[in-house]
């Protein structure tokens, strides 16, 4: 329970990881020891402001996750769904699993090093501005192109944000926002830019640069290197 609503996280492993090659997906992979999943539910489960976990798979991982909820005594892990062909059917399938007025976190299995620090700063803002996003402000700098890789502007540093998660949101507008997104056929990057489309102009939250996300083996390199220090 967060300041009198209820909290769930969706914690979204549905991927293949094509991008990061291989049979297993990157979020089952070992790192330290444990399937990279396991780093971001253990923080969850030590979490009193956290009523559940919704976890969604591949279809045909379901059971190992089963049995790793288990081992690890994941008693907050209230549902395991299957994933849908995309990020974002994946998100709502485990959104159908929330039930009543709650603070819903969307959060990237492949990101392990998540801090209760962070999630409790997201979920409160989403509490007053209906949505929010964990991003760091961007340090390089960043140019548009056109198709053809020509730079057509630079774009001011100080208005961008590199984009982590969780996301958080007020359950009953990001449902609203994927009701309206399924009805019109459109495929977002991420669940801000939903409530984007739906009006509703998220909170950005200040994140941590610890909070990395494994996309190829050169990252799960320097995850397992930042294990050794955080």
């Amino acid at each position: 329970m967060f300041e009198g609503r209820p909290c769930y996280v969706i914690v979204v492993a549905g991927g293949a990881g094509t991008r990061f090659g291989g049979d297993v997906p990157k979020q089952f992979l070992p790192l330290g020891g444990v399937p990279v999943i396991l780093h971001s539910l253990r923080v969850f489960q030590k979490m009193d402001e956290v009523d559940g976990v919704v976890l969604v798979v591949p279809g045909d991982w379901r059971g190992f996750c089963e049995d790793l909820a288990a081992e690890h005594g994941l008693t907050k892990v209230t549902s395991i769904v299957a994933g849908g062909a995309s990020r974002q059917e994946s998100v709502y399938g485990g959104l159908l699993e929330v039930k009543g007025d709650a603070i819903v976190a969307i959060h990237d299995a492949a990101r392990p090093f998540v801090c209760k620090d962070a999630v409790l700063s997201v979920i409160a803002a989403a509490g007053v501005h209906k949505a929010a996003t964990l991003a760091l402000s961007a340090t390089d700098t960043i140019k548009m192109a056109d198709a053809e890789g020509n730079v057509m502007q630079t774009l001011p540093r100080e208005n961008l944000y590199t984009i982590q998660t969780p996301q958080a949101f007020c359950k009953g507008a990001l449902m609203a926002a994927h009701d309206g997104a399924r009805r019109e056929g459109f495929l977002g990057t991420d669940d801000c830019q939903l409530m984007e489309r739906a009006g509703i102009r998220p909170k950005i939250v200040i994140g941590n640069g610890d909070n990395m996300k494994i996309t190829n083996v050169m990252d799960l390199g320097l995850a397992e290197y930042l294990m050794g220090r955080l």
